[in-house]
């Protein structure tokens, strides 16, 4: 470990040291005694979570894993979660923090502890240019494509007006492929995804064209780990402030980190 790196662990050691444990296992020493880190990712949503072309783990949330992992001078251990086990994983031990762009809204509130947000989301209702959608009732006998058990999907569906039908598709590329193919008249998708699809192939004829909703993603750990949480929001803050994190995403995003999640 570089010295730089030694003088941001003991500044954050220094601006806080461990106390009495909230609950029966403080997590923070045990990952310390134990030598490795249990991070749960989800490696079905790239660019947050995938696979390189060699097939290794890849994608944002995988990148800020191994940099805290790295911070720590620990193994790091990813646990790879479907997006419905995420918060059970937590809850059940399964893993020691979660990096796998949990939505800070909804059903995870009070159910987890999450640091200061460092990604932010909007999820759009996307079509070809000639399919005008304006409000939710214009989603009428059409076919719409999400991803199965996401959190877009989840509120995607329970919006959907009579008449529409929802295609779970197994992932987010799946989801887009399905609207490529015709199989599908409108995708609930990402500004993001649009964005890199445009840029990537700027004849494809897909819109945004109703905003579904926005929300922002932080790592999470178990509720009454103060210790640990104080010490993520350390490690972000320290990595906001060097531009780590601004870089990763660039990286994965090829965008810059939207304002007001810079970490300065």
């Amino acid at each position: 470990m570089s010295a730089g790196r030694r003088g941001l662990l003991a500044l954050a050691g220094g601006l806080l040291p461990l106390g009495a444990a909230a609950t029966p296992v403080n997590i923070l020493r045990r990952v310390q005694d134990q030598g490795f880190l249990r991070v749960g990712v989800w490696l079905g949503a790239p660019p947050w979570g995938g696979f390189d072309a060699d097939g290794r783990p890849d994608g944002s949330e995988i990148a800020i894993a191994r940099l805290l992992a790295r911070d720590m001078n620990l193994r790091l251990r990813l646990v790879p979660l479907r997006p419905e086990e995420r918060v059970p994983a937590l809850l059940a031990d399964r893993c020691d923090v979660l990096a796998a762009a949990l939505p800070m809204i909804g059903a995870t509130l009070g159910r987890v502890a999450f640091t200061a947000p460092y990604g932010r989301v909007t999820a759009v209702f996307a079509a070809r240019s000639d399919v005008k959608i304006t409000t939710l009732a214009d989603l009428a006998g059409k076919r719409v494509a999400m991803s199965a058990g996401t959190f877009a999907a989840e509120i995607a569906h329970a919006q959907l007006p009579p008449g529409a039908t929802a295609l779970f598709t197994p992932g987010i590329a799946q989801t887009i492929e399905s609207l490529l193919l015709g199989e599908a008249d409108v995708a609930v998708t990402y500004e993001w995804q649009l964005r890199d699809l445009q840029l990537a192939r700027a004849d494809l004829d897909i819109q945004p064209q109703l905003i579904l909703r926005s929300w922002s993603y932080g790592l999470a750990a178990p509720l009454g780990q103060l210790d640990l949480l104080r010490f993520l929001n350390v490690f972000l803050f320290l990595r906001g402030a060097d531009g780590s994190l601004a870089e990763i995403y660039a990286r994965y995003f090829t965008a810059p980190l939207p304002e007001g999640l810079r970490f300065r």
